[in-house]
């Protein structure tokens, strides 16, 4: 049963953007004298509501306390840069805030919860008919795997269902995995390493071709991604609408975001989708003290809310895991200690030692080298987890 369908020739688009350097089918808006004519071509090809748009926007730390530079929105055959760094306001003003906050314009996004709470905090627009592919992606794996891989436990209580939590793929695992399409990563790859040289690259103008070609198939891309999963059979369209909308009020809706391990990570937020057959999720009443989301009562056990200490299944593995890498550190520090000692020891009692012996401990013990930032629309390493992403 296929649950979505899409327009074949953004396939046709996204390969002309990846196929030919100096080729792309797309739209630089800078200036206010071309503004008014592309968000009037973008109305014009969504007035059908069965026409879906690509929507992604870049900036530097995203969200509502970063800087939002560029909102890229892609139809099935044309892709609009919209450069809010030069513009500003005036681009929501002008008609995009009108399309963005359509909830009748659906709009395929990737981990939409920074776009929109910069969109919101920043320029008053509210993003809605969103259809989150990093979500599609999680009931999409839900439903391909076997049954060995994927069953929830059978215990009642939620609180003891600790293995119940699931993994969120970066945008460009998931056009690994799906897509299969070498060219687009390299892109992808290319952009990032730019991004990684320089965190204020999208606050450089003008626009290097490389970030150009990135705007275009970050969007597009999106188009061929769907077009793998749309035929998933795990549930219906008003499912992942309803999880999408969940999804972009996460951050959003926030009164004080704390920006910590517990509410950004690698793991998919509980009560985001629905289970099979229903729209609607249970009641809750007390708040999470991790992430400081409400769950319902019977998520944390009896002890833990006596002591003011309950925390969801995700924030206990979040803990967990920084635990033991926090152990983890510390038992590679006493053990590269003890073998410092044992090389001066070795010394003193006359043995001879290496003359760098010395620069290359510190070097080891003082440059320890700790993961890097990493973003949710990238490949997360196991290992890699807890560093808070932004893209």
């Amino acid at each position: 049963m296929q649950l979505f369908s899409v327009a074949s020739n953004a396939n046709r688009v996204y390969e002309m953007a990846c196929k030919n350097a100096e080729y792309y089918n797309y739209k630089l808006v800078d200036d206010e004298s071309d503004l008014q004519d592309a968000i009037s071509e973008l109305k014009r090809k969504t007035e059908d509501q069965n026409t879906l748009i690509a929507v992604d926007c870049e900036g530097v730390s995203l969200s509502r306390k970063g800087a939002l530079t560029i909102i890229t929105v892609a139809t099935e055959d044309q892709v609009y840069i919209f450069d809010v760094l030069k513009l500003g306001r005036i681009i929501f003003s002008s008609g995009l805030g009108e399309i963005l906050a359509d909830k009748f314009r659906e709009k395929l996004m990737f981990d939409c919860r920074q776009d929109s709470d910069a969109l919101w905090h920043q320029f008053h627009v509210k993003l809605a008919g969103v259809l989150d592919l990093q979500l599609l992606e999680v009931i999409y794996r839900r439903e391909n795997a076997s049954a060995k891989t994927w069953r929830f436990s059978t215990r009642n209580r939620r609180s003891q269902r600790t293995g119940e939590v699931e993994n969120i793929y970066g945008f460009r695992r998931c056009i690994e995995l799906y897509v299969k399409d070498e060219k687009l990563v390299k892109i992808k790859d290319k952009g990032k390493e730019l991004i990684k040289e320089d965190e204020k690259v999208w606050k450089k103008r003008p626009l290097t071709d490389a970030l150009i070609k990135y705007c275009v198939v970050d969007t597009m891309g999106m188009f061929k991604l769907f077009d793998k999963m749309k035929a998933v059979n795990g549930g219906d369209r008003a499912r992942l609408r309803v999880a999408s909308e969940k999804y972009a009020d996460m951050y959003r809706g926030k009164t004080k975001r704390s920006f910590n391990e517990y509410e950004s990570n690698a793991f998919l937020p509980l009560y985001i989708i629905p289970d099979e057959g229903t729209l609607n999720f249970s009641p809750t009443s007390t708040k999470c003290t991790g992430c400081r989301r409400r769950f319902p009562q019977e998520e944390f056990r009896a002890a833990e809310l006596r002591k003011g200490e309950q925390k969801c299944r995700v924030c206990k593995e979040v803990k967990r895991r920084a635990d033991v890498k926090m152990h983890r550190e510390a038992q590679w520090r006493h053990e590269f200690e003890e073998d410092d000692y044992c090389c001066y020891d070795s010394f003193i009692l006359g043995d001879v030692l290496d003359d760098d012996c010395r620069d290359v401990l510190e070097e080891d013990y003082y440059d320890y080298d700790y993961p890097e930032s990493i973003s949710s629309r990238d490949v997360i390493d196991e290992d890699d987890w807890w560093w808070y992403y932004d893209d």
